[in-house]
């Protein structure tokens, strides 16, 4: 366990410390996150008899201008989730940014992006631990602060059997520095 967590910190290293040398602004993110269209009645609930869905998420973002107002942004992150089991996700997204203002980055903003974690929760929907991520979310930023919301789908990509969804929400507030 040790080292594999150990192995993903440094590939999550070597993949972002280009980005960081070049990059123009950074974030750092705090996050809550539930379970949601997950062919459940219920919110905060996964498919069937599967239980809840929660989870607390930390990130940092990295942004660099590709033209005018899209940046790209390179996140790497990390969750605790205590329901349906105590375990962890660690991942790397890599999303497309937008900002709808002209002001300075203030205002609204939208992400778009794919990624990919590793997960030590033995999900019922997944028949891996490595899942693969697509994600999309709108949200607020002023000055150094921001606040989103984030639509995450979680998948193994048809590698393992089952390969049913796992879909969250999440609201991150963040400070850029």
């Amino acid at each position: 366990m040790r080292k594999r967590v150990f192995m993903m910190v440094a590939i999550g290293v070597v993949l972002v410390y280009p980005l960081y040398s070049v990059g123009d602004d950074n974030a750092l993110t705090a996050g809550y996150g539930f379970g949601m269209f997950n062919l459940s009645p219920k919110y905060g609930k996964l498919r069937g008899d599967n239980g809840n869905y929660y989870f607390y998420q930390l990130a940092y973002a990295r942004e660099k201008t590709l033209v005018k107002d899209f940046y790209l942004l390179v996140e790497p992150f990390v969750a605790y989730v205590n329901d349906p089991q105590s375990g962890l996700d660690a991942g790397m997204m890599l999303s497309l940014k937008y900002y709808f203002s002209k002001d300075n980055k203030n205002g609204f903003f939208a992400t778009l992006g794919t990624g990919a974690a590793y997960t030590t929760i033995k999900f019922e929907e997944q028949g891996s631990h490595l899942l693969f991520i697509l994600q999309g979310g709108i949200g607020y930023r002023w000055n150094n602060y921001f606040i989103e919301n984030r639509l995450r789908h979680y998948s193994n990509g048809g590698i393992e059997y089952p390969n049913r969804s796992i879909n969250a929400n999440i609201v991150n507030i963040g400070m850029h520095f």
